[in-house]
């Protein structure tokens, strides 16, 4: 704030950069208080009362955003008014996709509840709750959708919300992740449970557009392997010399796993609508506590995707919520649970068949913090 960077067109400049000091544009009470926050209290669910050792006090309220956090410039002004109004006149936009304000007063902070939920927005989001329901930005930007993950974000928020108001309880933190394909900007299979869209099979080369992601002649497969089959991580795609000297392609239906590499370095390759679908995992979180950060199981290989109400999808991460919430220990992730169950045991209540698609080998995930800590 009140700082203006001069850019060099001498590259030799660039190495000594003066970035912006962060701090500076902290509140006042946040900046004097920096570090020595030692405390806190929730309020509901969406509310968090943080305590320093001075004695000041700060509220944060958690607000959930539309799929993939586009609002408009009418909403986001009105979002700026209620924080200038009763907040420190900040806002915070988090990674998992949710607003949060920053207040001094707990009155404050209700009436920021209020005046948010006015506009359409639920509160909460914290302590035994669902977190968030990440999305890509799937078919608004991205050349390499599967599938709609935004709309497919806005459905299961739709039917989970309260989870995340705290209307509903559940043993401990959930977050939902949606991706559009299996590329997953959304975040990975590093979540609870995780959406991802994928294309069921595997593609076919379009006989005559496919000649622009492939060399003219054999002779050029000597010195370079072509990157439509480079990128195949399990070697499906075979690029090969014809008698003639001109080049074919083929692709391994057995061995594809239709991840959609291929797709992001070549646009003509075709594939079934009627196959498209996506893939659920569950039990991944990034977290450094309890037994660490860990990926999820691939526990439904592929569930049609219908809209606009994706009922199959729908349908699926309910169940999977029900069992984990009707069986979990009071602060015990979803992941941690199938672990303690077995995942084949949770494959059972799930009710899905085990084939060679989602046969998981059990994991031992112990990199969390903790676990150091006690063997020290």
């Amino acid at each position: 704030m009140g700082m203006s960077l001069t850019i060099s067109p001498n590259p030799a400049d660039r190495m000594n950069k003066v970035l912006p000091q962060f701090t500076a544009q902290l509140p006042d009470i946040i900046r004097r208080n920096y570090g020595r926050w030692v405390d806190r209290k929730f309020h509901g669910n969406g509310i968090i009362e943080h305590i320093s050792e001075t004695g000041d006090r700060i509220f944060t309220v958690k607000v959930g955003l539309p799929p993939n956090s586009r609002l408009s410039t009418e909403t986001l002004k009105k979002l700026l008014d209620i924080a200038d109004n009763y907040g420190l006149k900040v806002i915070r936009g988090t990674r998992a996709m949710n607003l949060e304000f920053i207040t001094d007063s707990l009155d404050k902070a209700l009436k920021i509840k209020e005046e948010v939920e006015k506009l359409g927005f639920p509160v909460g989001g914290w302590g035994g709750a669902l977190w968030s329901v990440m999305s890509c930005t799937a078919y608004l930007t991205c050349t390499t959708a599967v599938v709609d993950a935004p709309s497919i974000t806005q459905v299961l928020y739709n039917h989970l919300k309260p989870y995340f108001t705290g209307e509903i309880e559940l043993p401990a933190k959930l977050k939902i992740g949606v991706s559009g394909c299996p590329n997953q900007c959304a975040g990975g299979i590093a979540v609870d449970i995780s959406i991802v869209g994928h294309y069921g099979q595997a593609p076919k080369p379009d006989p005559e557009r496919i000649k622009f992601c492939i060399p003219t002649k054999a002779e050029a497969l000597k010195t370079a392997i072509p990157q439509i089959a480079a990128v195949c991580p399990v070697g499906a795609i075979k690029v090969f010399g014809k008698p003639d000297g001109s080049v074919g392609i083929e692709v391994d239906d057995k061995k594809c796993i239709a991840c959609g590499r291929c797709k992001n370095v070549c646009d003509y390759l075709d594939w079934d609508p009627n196959k498209i679908g996506v893939a659920i995992f569950v039990g991944g979180k990034a977290s450094n506590t309890g037994t660490g950060p860990r990926l999820g199981y691939k526990v439904i290989p592929w569930l049609p995707v219908n809209p606009p109400e994706y009922k199959e999808v729908v349908a699926a991460v309910r169940k999977i919520i029900d069992i984990w919430r009707s069986e979990a220990k009071p602060g015990e992730r979803l992941g941690d649970y199938v672990d303690r169950i077995g995942v084949d045991e949770f494959m059972k209540k799930l009710g899905v068949p085990v084939t060679r698609h989602n046969r998981m080998t059990p994991q031992q995930w112990r990199y969390g913090l903790r676990q150091f800590f006690s063997q020290a």
